[in-house]
């Protein structure tokens, strides 16, 4: 057996370099959010003031993806990535002096939170138009998976990671491991050398903007499931992260179950993305409906007062079909939109992921103190698991089907000892 039907992606060494980059600024991604909820509760904060910190990083990161998008289509997405790596370490870094130094407060903390959201907005769109630039087509979908992989093997390791450095010490030295992993990020990427694309007539950013809308607008199996991502995001995630760590500090151990509980997710979203290297549905987008099922039923697990054993299972079965969706889903937007718009046609997916979260988020920790914590978290799963059926239902969904896959796509096998 050859080295490339061994390794398969990972044997072409640009998406290797990309790829490994990311494998360590996932881990500090994963990390983030558990310490800052934390240094929110530290603060003295309530369940609606960490609401309105992540509400603030959410904003900027809506505003700005579609401006991100189209210059991700018109510069070089290799160096939008980069400019993105170092502003983050710069702000991580920052939050990480004012929180060791106790000098932080709550509007630092979400002013923060906006910078963050508003450089990511400009990365994530580049880094989905990227990854095509860096593998054979026959290997987009394995890609696709490894990417998954990196993103959901940092579930297992940040949260646990983050669990013990804030029971340890405090969510500031947790902030700085994040900062330095952007730096790694950064270095990996100076390295990367991608293919060029071919890219129509430059036009203005205004008329770029409107084709990659009409990109949207014109495949209605994209547009219903942006919208889909758009209800699971508005509603069923705000259930999990702002109210997740508040009922592990109320009827657990606080930071290390909720730890636990973000790490079984993320060991069941590492089995979902090897999965998903051999995982093909006929109709993919049917098949991501109902996967999104799985998601959404987070909320109601976590509120359900079973043991954290019990409740990191289930998790963790949310986990693999989360992560099963993404990568199909990635594969499919890859595969049916030109290159030279894939970034402007992802940054709108990503816009409808994150346009309702500030509403969501916002209004999560006020719905709680109203109808109580444990009545949201039921309700919100209820209506995401509601949405994603009714999705799988309509008749431009079902009828998307599959690609193709050319015969060489083989899945890798890890080397034995």
């Amino acid at each position: 057996m050859t080295v490339s039907e061994r390794w398969g992606a990972l044997s072409e060494r640009e998406f290797r370099m990309l790829w490994s980059g990311q494998v360590v600024s996932n881990v500090g991604d994963r990390i983030t959010p558990i310490a800052l909820a934390f240094a929110v509760l530290s603060l003295h904060g309530t369940a609606t003031d960490l609401g309105l910190v992540i509400a603030a990083g959410t904003v900027p990161l809506a505003v700005l993806l579609l401006v991100g998008g189209v210059w991700a289509d018109r510069l070089d997405r290799r160096l939008v990535m980069l400019a993105s790596d170092l502003t983050r370490a710069v702000i991580q870094t920052v939050l990480a002096v004012l929180l060791l130094g106790h000098w932080a407060r709550l509007w630092e903390l979400a002013l923060l939170a906006a910078l963050f959201g508003g450089a990511t907005a400009f990365f994530q769109p580049a880094a989905t138009g990227l990854v095509p630039q860096l593998i054979s087509p026959e290997r987009l979908g394995q890609a696709n998976a490894l990417v998954g992989l990196s993103m959901n093997a940092a579930m297992v390791v940040g949260p646990v990671i983050a669990g013990l450095l804030v029971a340890a010490s405090s969510p500031g030295g947790a902030i700085a491991i994040d900062a330095a992993s952007f730096l790694v990020s950064a270095a990996f990427l100076l390295r990367v050398r991608p293919r060029p694309i071919v890219r129509g007539r430059r036009t203005s950013f205004v008329e770029e903007f409107v084709q990659g809308l009409r990109a949207v607008t014109s495949r209605r199996w994209l547009a219903s499931m942006i919208i889909g991502f758009t209800v699971y995001e508005t509603v069923v995630l705000p259930g999990i992260i702002v109210l997740g760590p508040v009922v592990s500090e109320r009827s657990y151990a606080g930071a290390s179950s909720w730890g636990w509980m973000s790490g079984g997710f993320g060991a069941g979203a590492v089995v979902g993305s090897l999965l998903a290297l051999r995982f093909r549905p006929r109709r993919p987008i049917v098949a991501c409906t109902l996967l999104l099922v799985g998601g959404a039923a987070q909320p109601a697990v976590i509120a359900s007062g079973w043991s954290v054993w019990a409740i990191t299972c289930i998790l963790a079965v949310s986990g693999g079909a989360l992560s099963m969706l993404f990568a199909t889903w990635d594969t499919t937007l890859a595969q049916q939109i030109d290159p030279a718009s894939l970034s402007r046609v992802s940054s709108f997916d990503y816009f409808g992921t994150v346009v309702g979260s500030p509403v969501g988020f916002v209004l999560i920790g006020p719905l709680s103190h109203r109808f109580g914590v444990d009545h949201v978290m039921v309700t919100v799963s209820l209506i995401g698991i509601s949405w994603a059926v009714l999705t799988a239902a309509l008749p431009d969904v079902r009828g998307l089907r599959r690609l193709d896959i050319a015969p060489s796509d083989t899945v890798p096998e890890v080397a034995s000892a």
